[in-house]
């Protein structure tokens, strides 16, 4: 073969060694810019720290990315999609969000000054809270905006929103409960479905009465009382149809007076002595008591079965996998 002849092969042989390394690269095979994700190392973060509740097991999971520590200091916790709203400061406060992906929290954003009502309420679209001087604020996502005045203890719907769809809101006002809709910044056609909440049953005279949320089965008050026999105030959770009549009721554990959450399939209460109780949403069965590491001060629901806790000593955000 001639010198042309040799010099023409060796150029084909390169040639189509260089295609076949382009082809693998193309393809994923040389750490390919295509390859399709390895989901073994896709998976979450494993959890800080598991328990037991009766045959069942969670999963605790310590919330990472913006510092709160400076920041947070609320009594009640809210969700909306992706935003955690929470207060913050205390002369005067301020309501504020991060954003959530898995365990990541991003974006902090001051949403402006609050009054002294802790109530959040969300439903599938919108949250709501006191804003300055008795005005009730709502954001969209977008901005708040600071419209009608505020009506009372405002009860949030669960989950990841709640009831799609849905314009009304149960709120308290003295012992009364009311049902308003949302329109264009406050709640109009307002009412009362029990004028006086004491009265549903003897147990609870004198008691006080705390909004946690509501669903499509019905609305969930927190009571705090003596039970009787015992010296200790106890924070009891009753869920009521939407009439106002007593369906069920779930005790937290004597001594402890912080709160519960309700998910799909339970109702949580927890508090800052490390005790967490977890019942049957719907017939009412204790399902098991744990203890927890940290600190549980206020709660709620992501969504299904994931509930967000706020340790107040710590200043940290956990998920709860239930």
């Amino acid at each position: 073969m001639t010198k042309v002849g040799l010099l023409r092969r060796a150029g084909t042989i390169i040639a189509a060694g260089l295609l076949a390394i382009l082809l693998l690269v193309g393809c994923g095979g040389v750490n390919g810019g295509n390859k399709a994700p390895d989901t073994e190392k896709q998976t979450k973060s494993p959890p800080t720290e598991t328990f037991k509740y009766g045959t069942h097991e969670a999963k605790v999971y310590a919330l990472t990315g913006v510092d709160l520590q400076d920041k947070i200091r609320t009594w009640r916790l809210a969700a909306l999609g992706d935003d955690i709203f929470f207060k913050v400061g205390n002369k005067p406060a301020h309501m504020a969000k991060v954003t959530l992906q898995g365990e990541v929290m991003s974006d902090y954003v001051d949403l402006g000054e609050t009054g002294d009502s802790n109530d959040i309420a969300v439903n599938d679209k919108i949250a709501l809270w006191e804003g300055h001087n008795y005005k009730l604020a709502t954001y969209d996502g977008k901005e708040t905006v600071i419209n009608g005045r505020w009506p009372g203890q405002i009860i949030s719907k669960t989950g990841r929103g709640g009831i799609v769809g849905r314009e009304e809101f149960y709120f308290i006002k003295g012992k009364t409960l009311f049902m308003g809709k949302l329109k264009d910044g406050t709640l109009k056609d307002t009412k009362e479905i029990v004028k006086d909440l004491n009265a549903i049953s003897p147990d609870f005279s004198r008691a006080q009465i705390f909004p946690i949320c509501s669903d499509e089965n019905g609305i969930y008050l927190r009571y705090v009382m003596n039970k009787p026999g015992d010296n200790r105030k106890m924070a009891i959770l009753v869920a009521l149809d939407k009439n106002g009549k007593e369906i069920q009721r779930y005790e937290g554990v004597p001594g402890g007076r912080r709160e519960f959450c309700v998910t799909d399939k339970y109702v949580v209460y927890a508090d800052a002595e490390h005790n967490v109780r977890v019942y049957d949403k719907k017939n009412g069965k204790l399902l098991g008591d744990a203890k927890v590491s940290f600190q549980p001060f206020a709660l709620w629901t992501l969504k299904g079965n994931e509930v967000l806790v706020y340790d107040e000593v710590s200043k940290l955000l956990y998920r709860i996998d239930f």
